[in-house]
């Protein structure tokens, strides 16, 4: 009799307990699952197909990450790299084949590794990627780094696929995040969040026949983004101005530029020989500055000369590894005057289709 009434409590509890383990994976407050709330709302609308406005106002790293979470299976082309990749668009890739831009403002040499691993992780594999390599990326100084890069995801990675021993890494369970799925406090603020809303400002979404006339940046479905109409419509002189400008300062994430942290190199080498173990084919693009800051790094002598040591480290990558190299941070090398420029370290949609062609 007592096993009985036990049975009956139990199946009238179930029920009960089985919504609200429904609830907190679906609401998921604290973005283990979905991610979190804006950026989950952007990374819906974005693989519904939308365009959003004011992607200075979203952490892009976690929309990218949310998107790899929510995204079913991976593009077969990504592109990984920092704001001067990001005009970078579908137009690139043929009909057919799926695409996006995975690219960060700031990206450092964590976001390279941690944006593939988004996708990776989740066993979702591209078949191929288009890394654009910065001056900064193998340089050994603290500012070379980007406070927002997310480096425990950098830490998991080098620990767990390329085997490098770090301290700064301690490996969870995959199953410990659905424990909060069993806490009465994460139930409740699935319901608080619920009920309330996001509570975040919503992402707003643009028509596509207006993403070129809007005051903010716009981030497209495919990763790329398109600048405000301000910064689209600067004049060759004003593009100058602002480029002159920018190199009283250096380029960015200025330090001791002349000293490369060959560690970081020894690194990269070996996150090339394990994408291609993968059979992913890799393109590296070495996107060009404006020559107001070519001339500055020519001036300054050995300052920045780890500029062009960096240069010549992604050439020899290339040729040993049999990796296509678009590009020089020198325009002239590719036929790149300065009326390619947006200002002094991007260029724009004409200049980039003039040194990268189809990826394939």
């Amino acid at each position: 009799m007592k096993f009985l009434k036990l049975i009956v409590k139990l199946s009238l509890f179930l029920p009960i307990f089985g919504m609200m383990v429904f609830v907190s994976y679906r609401v998921d407050p604290s973005g283990l699952f979905w991610g979190r709330g804006f950026e989950r709302l952007a990374s819906e609308y974005m693989l519904n197909g939308e365009y959003v406005a004011g992607y200075e106002r979203l952490d892009g790293r976690k929309l990218n990450e949310t998107y790899a979470m929510n995204r079913e299976d991976c593009p077969d082309v990504l592109v990984l790299g920092s704001s001067r990749v990001m005009l970078v668009d579908e137009s690139y890739v043929k009909p057919g084949t799926t695409f996006y831009n995975m690219g960060n403002v700031g990206a450092d040499i964590c976001d390279l590794y941690g944006s593939y691993w988004s996708f990776a992780k989740l066993g979702k594999e591209p078949k191929t990627i288009l890394i654009g390599i910065d001056p900064w990326l193998f340089l050994d100084c603290a500012s070379a780094l980007d406070d927002r890069s997310d480096k425990e995801l950098y830490n998991e990675f080098i620990a767990e696929e390329l085997g490098y021993v770090n301290n700064q890494y301690e490996k969870k369970s995959p199953y410990e995040k659905y424990l909060a799925l069993l806490e009465p406090s994460y139930f409740q603020a699935s319901v608080k969040l619920a009920l309330s809303g996001s509570g975040d400002v919503q992402p707003e979404i643009v028509p596509k026949s207006e993403i070129y006339n809007q005051n903010e940046v716009v981030k497209c479905p495919d990763g790329s983004i398109i600048y405000d109409k301000k910064f689209n419509s600067l004049t060759p002189e004003q593009v100058k101005a602002v480029a002159e400008e920018g190199s009283v300062y250096g380029i960015p994430k200025v330090c001791e530029y002349d000293t490369i942290s060959r560690d970081t190199v020894e690194k990269f080498e070996r996150f090339i020989q394990y994408l291609q173990n993968k059979g992913i084919k890799i393109i590296f693009f070495l996107s060009p500055f404006h020559s107001s800051y070519i001339d500055y790094l020519n001036n300054a002598g050995e300052r920045y000369r780890s500029v062009w040591e960096t240069e010549d480290i992604v050439r020899n990558l290339g040729e040993k590894y049999g990796i296509e190299v678009y590009g020089s941070y020198d325009g002239k090398n590719c036929d790149i005057s300065d009326r390619y420029f947006m200002d002094g370290i991007h260029m724009n949609k004409n200049g980039l289709r003039k040194v990268l062609p189809l990826i394939e």
